[in-house]
């Protein structure tokens, strides 16, 4: 079993192993759902991609783009989406 200290501001530091379980990190956010026996299950909030949908296609036109062309172009059009303004 994990456990984490409640901080006075009401924080807590995640456990590695949960953190690695859940595959989140900074930044991630988690949601929390309450069941009828004061348990609480907590799951990753999945980020939407379906705005980057086609994103790479309506600007590759005919040229090669290799992997790490890719990886750059989703790493900007996801700051564009998801970055707060």
């Amino acid at each position: 079993m994990e456990t984490a200290k409640i901080t006075a501001k009401g924080q807590i530091t995640i456990p590695k192993r949960v953190r690695e379980a859940l595959s989140v990190g900074s930044g991630d956010r988690l949601a929390f759902e309450f069941d009828d026996r004061r348990g609480v299950r907590v799951t990753p909030v999945q980020k939407v991609l379906k705005p980057l949908r086609g994103f790479l296609a309506e600007h590759a036109g005919d040229r090669v783009v290799d992997d790490a062309q890719i990886r750059a172009a989703l790493r900007r059009r996801a700051a564009e989406k998801f970055s707060p303004r």
